[in-house]
């Protein structure tokens, strides 16, 4: 079976709710592209120790190293209050 060209990405995933990309197997092509990590800048941080240890019940729940949960809850944390307006 052929892929069809798609107009949108509305219409890919459309198809895709419908088909079995099984049966496309041979039409698919291994992607070139790579995704490169932003560097890290390494930090220390000191946590009280009651509180750092939920934070590794609530990473391990997730499957996430601790240092990549905080992370994340930083960064959301930080987008949060950036895009948080104050009420007038």
């Amino acid at each position: 079976m052929k892929l069809p060209d798609f107009k949108s990405e509305k219409d890919e995933s459309q198809f895709w709710e419908e088909h079995s990309i099984a049966d496309y197997w041979e039409d698919l092509k291994e992607s070139d592209d790579t995704f490169n990590r932003p560097a890290l800048t390494p930090v220390t941080i000191r946590f009280d120790p009651v509180v750092l240890k939920k934070i590794k019940m609530l990473a391990r729940k997730r499957g996430l190293s601790y240092n990549a949960y905080t992370r994340y809850l930083l960064a959301k944390s930080v987008e949060l209050e950036l895009t948080h307006k104050p009420s007038a």
